[in-house]
């Protein structure tokens, strides 16, 4: 009988099922304070902030989020089933600290409607979205490229949050 051990990291299944499941929850738990239609107050409180003009309109953001986690889903699994090694674990502590301030930067801008600290928070999320990209692309270069959108979205939502700080506070 052929033995089927593994050295590399989690099966498929595994590593689908943990790199899915974390990518949602993170979505989930950042829809929680989000201005969508569930969430009226946020909604207006949202819509009477003065924003700059290069602001995506709202239908824009499920859509780039979407696409920017589905990314790091993928990325995650590449990870998750690469062969263990200490780049693998700083990359996978990066891909999660993502997922945290994913999940936790429409608490603090939304929930706690403090645009100064979710400009901080923005900017966190963007070193780390650096990190991830350099240290993934050490173990996996897909992974590492698959985490650029992330970059360039929070690169860019960095400047935005700044902007709606300046014009509000």
């Amino acid at each position: 009988m052929a033995s089927h051990a593994r050295t590399g990291g989690l099966s498929p299944l595994q590593a689908a099922a943990l790199a899915v499941g974390a990518v949602t929850a993170a979505l989930l738990i950042g829809r929680r304070a989000s201005p969508t239609p569930d969430h009226p107050r946020t909604r207006r409180w949202y819509r009477h902030l003065a924003k700059p003009d290069y602001t995506p309109p709202s239908p824009v953001y499920p859509v780039a989020w979407t696409g920017i986690q589905a990314s790091l889903a993928y990325g995650g699994y590449r990870l998750l089933r690469a062969e263990g090694s200490p780049e693998r674990t700083t990359a996978l502590a990066f891909w999660a600290a993502n997922q945290v301030g994913i999940a936790g930067w429409s608490e603090v801008f939304f929930g706690q409607r403090s645009t100064g600290w979710a400009t901080v928070a923005s900017a966190a999320l963007g070193a780390s979205a650096v990190g991830y990209v350099a240290t993934a692309s050490q173990v996996d270069k897909t992974a590492g490229q698959l985490g650029i959108p992330l970059v360039a979205w929070v690169s860019f939502a960095t400047l935005l949050a700044e902007e709606i700080w300046r014009k509000n506070d």
